[in-house]
């Protein structure tokens, strides 16, 4: 089946607006516009009109009128580089990517726009196309640290180890932030060659190894669903269970008894999710549980927390820098976005997931049909309690596994 034409998604978009439901012609009309389809100039112009009175209709003033003006005036680089940025940082980057070529199509070898072009393709996980925006440069690559940088980072996600190995040379820092920088890429080799050390093939389905290289941390548990289909143990859409709760506390106390290493407590942060993961790991682990600081950092200890995305930016601010003596174990992680931080240790990789004791879809017996079912009312304590008390997992649902 055919994906609708432009006109045909504009016509469906602006019926939506003039009915009064902008979210629904936003949802339609976004994907006129929405990277990596090739949008000509005229698509484009009248594109942003579109847009803008779709974002004026959803309340959003400041996009809207960044919108008009470049809709008005697509020749100004100014107004389109204002209008990606803001873009990105509404969490539109697929959009801004459009908008930011158009914008690199007019300044050639801007490092202020390839950058932020190269910012919006990352936040799409577009790792390899953002290399080769950055390798279109040439002349960046030779004056800009920055570029260098990224083309090395990008040369990582994409799995080109030989390219990151070469950039290292390249990357002597002549001021501060450049040595964190440089640091990092300088890490990734290092934590290749350990894994290649250790039997990791280091190849499109090495999940596991990849997750260790490029971030340093370590993943308990690989999905046996689609693993040969793309997801090479990653989830998608996850109802999870007590079970696997369970087995990565079982996993976790298993790494840190190699790496010698002994948490006195547990914290977990504020919310029910973490305060039951909390509380299962105390009981797991046979450790205290102790409460979360109201000021300063969780540490020494092993800082739990059920999903790093549901962490409170608050809370999540001050695990930003690791501290002596400190873990952080995370249960499931997201693999669709970049976060702020990354665990120590995680058990899955998710784009979405149910906790155990929240709602989740079931079957009715009567009907045969599925529906919400109820959230498990138990206090923290009790639950976690059933975590340490539950079944293992099925030998099926651990197939992929090798530890």
């Amino acid at each position: 089946m055919s994906e609708p034409s432009y006109h045909a998604r504009r016509e469906t978009a602006l019926a939506a607006l003039n009915a009064g439901d902008a979210e629904a012609a936003f949802r339609e009309f976004r994907w006129a516009l929405w990277y990596p389809r090739a949008v000509p100039i005229d698509e484009l112009v009248d594109g942003l009109g579109v847009l803008a009175r779709i974002f004026a209709a959803m309340g959003h003033k400041e996009l809207a009128e960044r919108a008009a003006h470049s809709s008005i005036d697509s020749l100004d680089p100014d107004g389109l580089y204002q209008l990606g940025y803001q873009l990105v940082e509404e969490g539109l980057p697929a959009i801004a990517s459009t908008v930011l070529l158009r914008c690199l199509a007019l300044v050639p070898g801007s490092e202020e726009v390839v950058t932020e072009l190269v910012s919006a393709l990352e936040r799409q996980l577009a790792y390899a196309d953002a290399r080769r925006v950055l390798e279109a440069n040439p002349s960046l690559l030779e004056t800009s640290f920055l570029c260098r940088y990224l083309r090395a980072f990008n040369a990582a996600m994409s799995g080109d180890l030989a390219a990151v190995r070469e950039a290292v040379d390249t990357l002597a820092p002549r001021e501060a932030v450049h040595e964190i920088m440089a640091q990092r890429i300088a890490s990734i080799v290092a934590r290749a060659d350990r894994a290649a050390g250790a039997g990791c093939a280091l190849d499109g389905l090495d999940l596991r190894g990849w997750h260790y290289v490029l971030g340093g941390g370590m993943l308990g548990h690989l999905s046996p669903h689609g693993f040969d289909e793309g997801m090479h143990g990653r989830y998608a859409w996850v109802q999870d269970t007590l079970a696997m709760v369970k087995m990565g506390l079982e996993r976790l106390r298993t790494v840190l008894r190699v790496w010698g290493v002994a948490p006195p407590c547990v914290y977990a942060p504020p919310g029910r999710d973490h305060e039951v993961l909390g509380e299962a790991a105390a009981r797991v682990l046979g450790l205290p549980r102790v409460p979360w600081p109201s000021v300063g950092v969780p540490a020494p200890g092993l800082v739990v927390v059920y999903d790093l995305a549901s962490v409170e930016r608050k809370d999540l601010e001050r695990l930003l820098e690791r501290r002596e003596g400190q873990v952080l174990y995370a249960h499931a992680t997201g693999w669709t976005e970049d976060g702020a931080i990354g665990a120590d240790v995680t058990t899955i990789l998710h784009q979405s997931i149910v906790s155990p004791w929240e709602p989740q879809l079931v079957i009715d017996p009567g009907t045969g049909e599925a529906k919400t079912g109820d959230a498990d009312a138990r206090a923290v304590e009790e639950l976690g309690a059933a975590v340490a008390a539950s079944a293992d997992m099925g030998a099926e649902d651990v197939a992929r596994d090798d530890v």
